[in-house]
């Protein structure tokens, strides 16, 4: 058989991802300037940034890119665009050639019956391919070489590869920090595809142990987004999700950190009977190990006990998460959805005070919260700053208290405001006397609060 038709035979079984193409994107920093190594998302916009501003409406009608797409070509589900958007991709990514990328033609890949190609996205089963051209041989012969490695590693799964799930999981729970839901949900979401497939592929008892371990952690990484973005619906899905997988993988630590995730959900649904219900169990099935999703879900207990008005729960809950706290490793005081440190416990123990209307309590506890927290954890800061502001009201400077929150929205860029934070920011304006809410400062507030017409799009969508 000819090499390439050896190559067209293991590439019908299984198109392998664009490792090169993933790489490439995760060289660059992210334009947000968090640090963080670019989105799909971010490549998507740069891509069509690129197209849109040419002079030339053919170049401008393929500027329509989105994270899926690039997840799709990533996971190899497409390999050759049109010479437009490789242009665009090399210029974004400072690529000099399209093989740098992993961008090349194949041939005889999709049946007769096969849907067409997405827009820009070339045919593949008719364009020639000549084994005399060095660059297309090249990438001929590395489509071979990765197709034998899945023949070698069927059924099992190197340590190595194992290992790069892992860090894969960590590396996103650092990124909930700082990086805005609806960019983290897209890199989750292609993550998440790419290990279905693995958990499919792989059968060996070790591996899928662990690979299930990891699911459990995506999943409950994909509640927390889903919280974050007031999404009830979805949180509320990728929850079940979450536990099956938790319960395979058969890990206390792991099963009381997806309860954790699970009871913030149901507590900024507004189910506060659930949510400490949830909360103590998680506490429960980890009694005798200090860990990060006991001491998240004392805490979260003892907002929703406050979120009720009852003290004693409260205090009780934050001791209990104090004593968690004091007890963790410090591999375990990190900055991320697997962590748990003074300034998340301070952010948490001010708004279960805000709650009780203790406002000393609460103040004392937001001054050491923002002291702590870090400028790019958007989240908790800016949940504890509103926070602050209902304690303001509480105390009656209510004009004071709306400049203060109308600054700290302001302070956000757009996708960062999305769920959650402005909920809150509607709570406090429903708290106000109706008086008040007519005043000027409540006007500017809400009118912030108010979602653009590309949120109205998204939302309808």
């Amino acid at each position: 058989m000819s090499l390439v038709g050896e190559v067209e035979r293991v590439s019908e079984r299984r198109k392998p991802p664009n490792h090169l193409l993933r790489e490439a994107r995760r060289r660059l920093p992210s334009p947000s300037g968090s640090g963080r190594p670019m989105s799909r998302q971010e490549l998507a916009d740069g891509v069509n940034a690129y197209l849109a501003s040419k002079d030339d409406e053919r170049y401008q009608r393929e500027a329509t890119l989105d994270a899926n797409h690039i997840g799709k070509l990533e996971r190899g589900e497409h390999r050759w665009l049109n010479d437009m958007r490789r242009e665009a991709f090399r210029h974004v990514l400072k690529a000099a050639t399209d093989a740098e990328l992993g961008f090349y033609i194949t041939r005889g890949l999709r049946p007769a019956s096969a849907e067409p190609p997405e827009p820009g996205v070339a045919s593949q089963s008719c364009v020639s391919v000549t084994a005399t051209d060095p660059a297309t041989l090249k990438l001929q012969v590395e489509l071979l070489r990765e197709g034998l490695n899945d023949a070698l590693s069927e059924g099992t799964m190197a340590e190595a590869s194992l290992d790069d799930w892992e860090r894969t999981v960590i590396r996103h729970g650092r990124a909930t920090r700082d990086r805005p839901a609806g960019v983290l949900l897209d890199d989750l979401s292609a993550d998440l595809a790419e290990l279905k497939r693995a958990l499919h592929r792989h059968r060996s008892a070790s591996a899928l142990r662990r690979l299930t371990r990891v699911a459990a952690h995506m999943s409950g990484l994909m509640c927390l987004t889903f919280c974050k973005l007031d999404d009830r619906q979805a949180f509320r899905r990728w929850a079940g999700t979450a536990r099956l997988a938790a319960d395979e993988a058969g890990d206390s630590v792991t099963h009381s950190w997806i309860l954790a995730q699970q009871a913030y959900g149901h507590y900024y649904s507004g189910d506060l009977d659930e949510a400490a219900e949830v909360a103590r169990h998680a506490q429960a099935v980890v009694r005798r190990t200090p860990c990060v999703g006991a001491a998240l879900a004392a805490a979260l207990e003892a907002r929703a006990h406050a979120a009720m008005g009852s003290h004693q729960d409260t205090r009780e809950a934050l001791g209990r998460a104090e004593d968690i706290l004091s007890h963790l490793g410090a591999d375990a005081l990190i900055p991320s959805a697997f962590g748990y440190n003074e300034a998340q416990l301070r952010f948490h123990a001010g708004n279960a005070y805000t709650h009780l209307g203790d406002v000393k309590a609460a103040l004392r506890e937001q001054d050491r919260a923002l002291e702590l927290c870090m400028p790019s954890d958007y989240t908790d800061w800016a949940m504890t700053r509103l926070d602050r502001a209902t304690c303001l009201i509480h105390d009656g400077v209510i004009n004071d208290a709306l400049a203060y929150a109308t600054e700290t929205m302001t302070s956000l860029i757009e996708p960062q405001r999305q769920g959650i934070i402005t909920l809150r920011g509607h709570e406090i304006l429903s708290a106000l006397p109706k008086a008040q809410q007519a005043l000027p400062a409540a006007r500017e507030l809400r009118e912030l609060l108010m979602p653009t017409p590309k949120e109205k799009e998204v939302e309808g969508a």
